[in-house]
């Protein structure tokens, strides 16, 4: 076995065709900043009094897994696969100007889509089943990359013969961001853009493996409530945000991510667009440091709407027929 930087671990992804079946190769190689998942054996502890102090006499191992999370820049294809498996359905209609636009709504089951997860890194070349999205964070600051984090939860890590191969795709830099808030998400259309610096946006899943007897693997591992909530950061030059935390009053907002800098076809862009309905906002707070800027932060909770439907829904154009 060799030394080598973390540079060198591959990771994969590839949607199942059937949860829980491992699938033979992957869909994505992903492009990744940080890497920390790994195989997690659980014991049970004997702990009997045998006329000693002593605390333990034995373990044993009662389930393996795969968990832990991974994360890097968003790119406009490869993110595609992430976001079903976090929302768990969608569609892709049919291409218009050389593009598709794929609409990522939640599915309203325990049992989203399960991704295979592939590993290689020299040493190891294995892909855990089952893996299933426990959490999503996208984020983005001034002056750098729109990112993700992506939790995961899966059955235990076997043998396989990758060859990982990476595809060139778009990314989404924070200057091609807009954040927009209105009353509804009706509204959102004709809003003006709010002047944020940074955000984070989190989707929870809240996944729980099961287990029957007779095994050491998972039985199922399913996705329970589902929650959004976030976090931005801006100048403090008006009162308006902290009004709303104030005041109860909850705001619809577009989170667009358009990369103008490439054209598909001859109009059409790589993009990324998050729609939230009514949110509410909470823990607000300023930054005034004697030599700095004054700004502002507020924490936001997404809330199912009734007239709409949904708590959010997620739209990402790029040239992928499909997922």
């Amino acid at each position: 076995m060799a030394t080598k930087i973390g540079r060198l671990i591959n990771v994969g992804i590839a949607r199942e065709t059937e949860r829980g079946t491992a699938e033979t190769t992957a869909s994505f190689w992903l492009p990744k900043v940080d890497f920390d998942f790994n195989p997690r054996a659980d014991y049970a502890v004997e702990e009997s009094g045998l006329g000693v102090i002593d605390g333990r006499s034995d373990a044993k191992v009662v389930e393996k897994l795969g968990e832990g999370s991974f994360g890097g820049i968003v790119y406009d294809k490869s993110f595609g696969l992430l976001l079903a498996a976090c929302l768990g359905t969608w569609s892709s209609g049919t291409a218009i100007d050389e593009s598709y636009t794929h609409e990522f709504t939640r599915l309203n089951t325990n049992t989203h889509p399960s991704l295979t997860i592939f590993h290689d890194d020299g040493n190891e070349d294995e892909k855990f089943a089952l893996g299933m999205l426990n959490s999503l964070t996208i984020n983005c600051v001034a002056k750098d990359f729109v990112k993700y984090s992506a939790g995961f939860m899966s059955k235990i890590g076997v043998e396989t013969a990758s060859t990982p191969s990476y595809s060139a795709e778009n990314i989404f830099l924070a200057s091609h961001v807009s954040v927009k808030f209105a009353a509804t998400i009706a509204a959102l259309g004709t809003a003006s853009a709010t002047a944020v610096k940074a955000f984070n946006l989190t989707f929870n899943k809240n996944v729980e493996d099961w287990m029957d007897l007779g095994s050491l693997d998972p039985t199922d591992i399913v996705n329970k409530a589902f929650t959004a909530s976030g976090d931005l950061e801006a100048i403090y030059g008006d009162s308006i945000i902290r009004d709303y935390m104030l005041d109860g009053d909850k705001k619809a907002c577009l989170i667009t991510a358009e990369n103008t800098d490439i054209t598909i076809g001859t109009a059409t862009h790589p993009k990324l667009e998050i729609t939230l309905a009514p949110m509410s906002f909470r823990d607000w707070g300023r930054a005034t440091g004697q030599d700095d800027i004054v700004s502002q932060t507020v924490a936001l909770d997404g809330n199912f709407n009734l007239s709409d439907a949904k708590t959010l829904s997620v739209d990402l154009v790029n040239t992928q027929t499909s997922y």
